[in-house]
């Protein structure tokens, strides 16, 4: 079973510095880890994990309030990442980073990601500088993603404006950011205009498959969102994707396969953030094939990933086409 890991992390150390340099001295609840590829391949090799999508981020993704700095930043990591690939073609993919809020930043960056680096999609963070990935102030960004028929992993990050909270917020306010932006892109349109894009929801989609009745309600119930919506609701959950990064409980799993079935949904660790989460002595954590069963896992695994990443099904091409010759011998 091929198995590809599409929400994992890495930290340059230009990243590392630009962190630090605005007083951020750890992310996600833990301090900044450090990394290198061959780290990273001893994660893998470990736990049975044959591809590895890096995406580089921590609490504002690379805008920091300075966009000429996040520019900057942005063709730094990205670079790096594609020499990372370059160096080891059937091990890693790259997700790269885009310097919103700027849309003409964004847009050369998104040309560089694809033309020049022919990397495997793009990462956007679900909001920067208070405004949601589906603010209307970006929609050239989006309609060149759909031209592209990108894949897209949208990740949470620290939310703008909370309140004192007694807990970090990488364990709630991150999965309730998921939900915002998943229903931002509902209600204004997104997901209907630009149906060719590939969008991953971090961490099992948030609460997005356990509030999708919830969600179903809001045409019945107020006639402004009838306008709004031209699919039921649970179309739309089914329209995008869910990776299963600290998201892998029999319940989680559950609800998901229950609300989109496993054809929507990818495997991932958050490694390096998640590395504690990790650990051999719990029995069957992780174990995608105990969770789904055989058809199921392979689905999860990788089979869903490969059809949604098409440059890295590519670079893997010799190695699937060995492995469909043992499934027949």
């Amino acid at each position: 079973m091929l198995t590809i890991d599409v929400h994992t992390h890495f930290l340059p150390q230009p990243y590392i510095d630009t962190l630090i340099r605005h007083g951020i001295n750890w992310t996600g609840g833990v301090d900044l880890p450090p990394w290198t590829p061959e780290a990273h391949l001893r994660f893998m090799d470990d736990w049975g994990i044959d591809v590895g999508v890096l995406s580089c981020l921590a609490e504002t993704g690379v805008y920091f309030g300075d966009q000429r700095e996040a520019n900057e930043l942005a063709r730094n990591v990205n670079d790096i990442g594609a020499d990372v690939v370059r160096r080891h073609p059937k091990r890693f993919g790259v997700f790269g980073a885009v310097p919103l809020p700027d849309v003409d930043a964004a847009l050369a960056e998104v040309d560089h990601i694809y033309d020049d680096l022919g990397l495997d999609g793009v990462y956007l963070v679900s909001q920067v500088d208070g405004a949601y990935v589906g603010d209307p102030k970006w929609e050239p960004v989006y309609a060149a993603l759909d031209r592209r028929e990108a894949t897209v992993l949208l990740h949470p990050v620290e939310p703008k404006q909370t309140p004192e909270l007694p807990w970090q917020h990488w364990i709630g306010e991150y999965v309730f950011d998921t939900t915002r932006v998943f229903m931002t892109l509902v209600f204004n349109g997104v997901l209907d205009r630009y149906p060719r894009i590939n969008w991953i929801l971090s961490h099992g989609g948030g609460a997005v498959p356990y509030l999708g009745h919830r969600l179903a309600a809001a045409p019945r119930v107020v006639e402004a969102y009838q306008e709004l919506v031209r699919r039921p609701i649970p179309a739309y959950l089914r329209s995008v994707y869910y990776d299963v990064a600290v998201a892998d409980s029999q319940v989680q799993v559950n609800t998901m396969v229950d609300a989109v079935g496993t054809d929507r949904m990818l495997f991932g660790t958050d490694w390096i953030y998640a590395d504690k989460l990790f650990d051999h002595t719990r029995t069957g954590e992780h174990d995608l094939t105990q969770l789904l069963g055989a058809g199921g896992a392979r689905r999860v695994a990788g089979d869903n990933a490969l059809r949604i990443l098409p440059r890295l099904a590519e670079r893997l091409e010799e190695r699937l086409a060995e492995r469909l010759e043992s499934d027949r011998g």
